[in-house]
């Protein structure tokens, strides 16, 4: 079977590219990127775009920056993969109140006035509260210190979006093959920019009062969790329970979340639910992926 690496690695020029400026809006790095193919696995892939990050000028990290929304708006340009990920990422915005996003507004325009690009920040799993707190902190560095600063939570943006990328050639070679089905999932650790690998996983299924064990697996070095359910699911109430105290513990972090539990529906068995966990020490996110 072709592994979704392969279809990215056999995509025209043009059409990689394409997909590449979806985690990267730097035209410099997605020409370099699609260039630099075939990649042997995900880790030469991710090697490969810290590598050439490395190699950017300013100017093309002043492109990349301006392919971000401002943290706290409204999430209505760039290509429509993006568009989708920066509203999945900026979900700590979510029901912030109405000081917390007046701040982020007041904090976008004093970072732009005084570093003359938009503040650009790994959102995934903070609040809007710590992104203000970033924001503020920011705000002190010189100018040259800054664009490093950026440029790093750029390149965690990428980490993460190059999973996303991998994961959604992955869904449409499932589309196009017409096959379906099954409950997956991968971790992806915010704070480090990078999959978190040996993090427990386990499905239940609700039954009556209580809960069914159904399978349980360990995230491998991609943070996916393999061979965790095959087949049609039958229409019900899921859990999916991740030990995260083990991983941080590994890591040698303290977790504010030693135990992470996601329940989500089954409606229709012949579609594929596939349900990350966007993951830091302080918080966490997830949602319904491809």
């Amino acid at each position: 079977m072709t592994t979704a690496l392969e279809r990215f690695n056999a995509l025209a020029r043009r059409e990689a590219e394409a997909a590449l400026l979806a985690c990267c809006g730097s035209s410099e790095w997605a020409r370099r990127m699609a260039a630099a193919r075939p990649f042997q696995d995900e880790k030469d892939l991710a090697e490969a775009s810290d590598r050439i990050g490395r190699g950017l000028s300013r100017a093309d990290w002043l492109e990349a920056f301006a392919a971000h929304p401002k943290i706290g708006s409204s999430v209505d340009a760039g290509p429509a993969l993006s568009r989708g990920w920066s509203r999945e990422e900026q979900q700590g915005t979510d029901g912030a109140s109405s000081e917390a996003l007046a701040g982020l507004a007041a904090a976008n325009r004093d970072y732009e006035a005084r570093f003359g690009h938009v503040f650009i920040v790994c959102a995934s799993g903070r609040t809007a509260d710590e992104m203000l707190a970033i924001a503020r902190r920011r705000l002190a560095n010189d100018p040259e210190a800054e664009l490093a600063v950026a440029a790093e939570e750029q390149r965690k943006i990428t980490r993460l979006r190059l999973e996303k990328l991998l994961a959604t050639v992955a869904g449409e070679a499932t589309e196009s093959r017409r096959m379906s089905g099954g409950i997956t999932t991968h971790v992806l650790d915010t704070s480090r920019g990078r999959p978190a690998e040996g993090v427990p996983v386990r499905l239940d299924v609700r039954m009556g009062d209580g809960w069914r064990s159904l399978g349980s697996s360990q995230t491998d070095r991609d943070g996916r969790a393999r061979d965790l359910f095959a087949g049609d699911p039958p229409a019900g109430t899921y859990r999916l329970t991740f030990g995260t105290a083990a991983y941080f513990t590994a890591c040698g972090v303290h977790g504010f979340y030693p135990l992470v539990e996601v329940v989500f529906e089954v409606r229709d068995p012949s579609e594929h639910h596939h349900v990350p966990l966007l993951l830091s020490p302080f918080g966490y996110s997830t949602y319904r992926g491809s």
